[in-house]
Formats: structure tokens, sequence, C-alpha cells
């Protein structure tokens, strides 16, 4: 069946309006560095480089194979703390949600813990679990479990029970609630959560190569900083900022298809 005009031509506005903000975006950026690379000299901000000088630096980077072994080791540690930090977060969210007695009785606990900075736990952990990769992995596991809990615990208590009752009444199992009718509903919120967690999660991995560790981008950017080595510490930010870029492009995505039903149903209503 052929889309009524009034939808093509909602599709048609909203394609423009996607293109005519990327293109908007990019002009900040270049007007940002424009800005940068003749706005900056050695003799104004000492030390602060210039797009050009970080351009020539990531080139050198790019074919040199330790940075790649830094940004291995830190996207490892991110991907493993935040596969378990947001895993737990989704299931504890997702059963204190829908249980007031749990709900009530680890409220006090979470808050506690969560009131505890994380910089301030990254040296327990590398007492307990040494200066390799799991210290580092348990930082970004408590930095990204939070963000994610609050926000699938959040969007649990907002589902319309209504519509939980009626598909019960309609004959769906517990499971095929959870799957059709809770997880959708809260589907919104639970990807804030997990896009909001990723720079906490690369954050935790810095944070704790930071204080204890000879490898990683944490590490490097660290290293850069102490040797007064602008154009290699800009170049460390720039691959974090792609890796959370990359990340929450990929989460968008995923994002995208399983709430399609959000889009389907925005459709019916325009037709």
């Amino acid at each position: 069946m052929p889309a009524s005009p009034s939808l093509k031509s909602g599709f048609g506005s909203a394609g423009l309006r996607r293109t005519g903000l990327i293109a908007a975006q990019l002009g900040i950026v270049a007007a940002l560095l424009v800005l940068w690379q003749f706005g900056v000299s050695d003799k104004n901000v000492p030390f602060f480089s210039r797009p050009l000088i970080v351009w020539d630096k990531i080139v050198e980077l790019a074919a040199d194979p330790s940075f790649h072994r830094d940004i291995i080791v830190t996207l490892t540690e991110i991907v493993i703390g935040y596969g378990i930090g947001a895993g737990v977060g989704l299931a504890l969210g997702f059963i204190l949600g829908r249980s007031k007695l749990l709900s009530d009785l680890l409220e006090p606990f979470i808050i506690g813990l969560y009131s505890i900075p994380k910089i301030a736990l990254a040296p327990l952990f590398i007492i307990w679990l040494g200066l390799g990769m799991p210290s580092k992995v348990a930082v970004v596991v408590l930095a990204s479990f939070f963000l994610v809990f609050f926000n699938t615990y959040s969007g649990l208590l907002n589902v319309n029970e209504e519509l939980v009752r009626l598909a019960r009444l309609m004959g769906a199992s517990w499971r095929q609630c959870a799957t059709r009718v809770i997880l959708p509903s809260a589907a919104h919120q639970i990807f804030i959560g997990l896009k909001t967690a990723v720079p906490y999660a690369v954050i935790g991995a810095v944070i704790g190569e930071y204080i204890g560790s000879n490898e990683g981008l944490g590490h490097f950017i660290l290293y850069a900083s102490q040797t007064y080595d602008a154009p290699a510490l800009f170049a460390g930010i720039l691959a974090l900022i792609v890796i959370v870029f990359l990340s929450n492009y990929l989460l968008t995505r995923l994002e995208r298809m399983a709430i399609r039903w959000r889009h389907v149903e925005g459709a019916a209503v325009q037709l």
C-alpha cells in the first residue's frame, strides 16, 4: 500500500532537517578548528599545540604498534567492564522495578554505594585486584552500573500496569509480558541509561589507568602530560572521543531496532 503524501512529505522533511543538522554540526567543528589553528600560538598559550600539529601526531601514532596496544587494552577494559556493569544494572533494575519489597529492602544500600566517589574506590580495587586489567575492569563496572540500573528501574516504574494486566488476561505468559509489553515500554529509558553510561565507562577505565598502569590510553595521556607532549595528549583524548561516539552510534542503531514499533505506531497515526 503506497504511503500517503503527508507521510512522504513528513519523511522528506525529516531527512532534510537531519541533513541540515549534520551540516550545521560540521560547520561548528570546522569553525572551532580554524579558530584553534589561527588563534593559538606558543607565544600566547604555550604547550597547547594546534590542529595541524595534532594531525601530524595522529598520522605518526597510526603506525606505532605501542599506541595500537594502548587502544586495544583500554577498549578491552571498557567492553568487559561495560558489559558486566550494564548487564547487572539491567537485571537488577528490572527485578527491583517489578518488586516493591526488594526495592524497599535494597534501595538504601544502592544509594549508599552510588554516593561514594568512584575515584576513591579505584585505589581499593588496585589493592585488592592488583595493577593488571581486573582492577580497571572493576572500576568500569562500577562506573557504568549505576546509570544503567537507575534508568532501567525508572523505566520499569513507569510501565502501564493496565497493559500488563490486559496481556495476562488475554493468556500471555509472564515471559511474553516481559518481552512484549514491559521491556518495550521501558526501552527508551533503558537505552538512555545505556548510552549515558558509555562516557562514564571510558572515564572509569582512564581513572584506573591513571592510578596504576603501564599501558592503555589513560597511561598514554598521563605520560604525554608529564612530558609536555601536547600533540600526543590531544591525540589520546581524540581516541577516547572516537570510542564514545562509535559506541553511542552502535547503541542508537540498536535502539532503533529494539523499539521499531514506536516508529510504526507513529506512521500509523499519520496515516
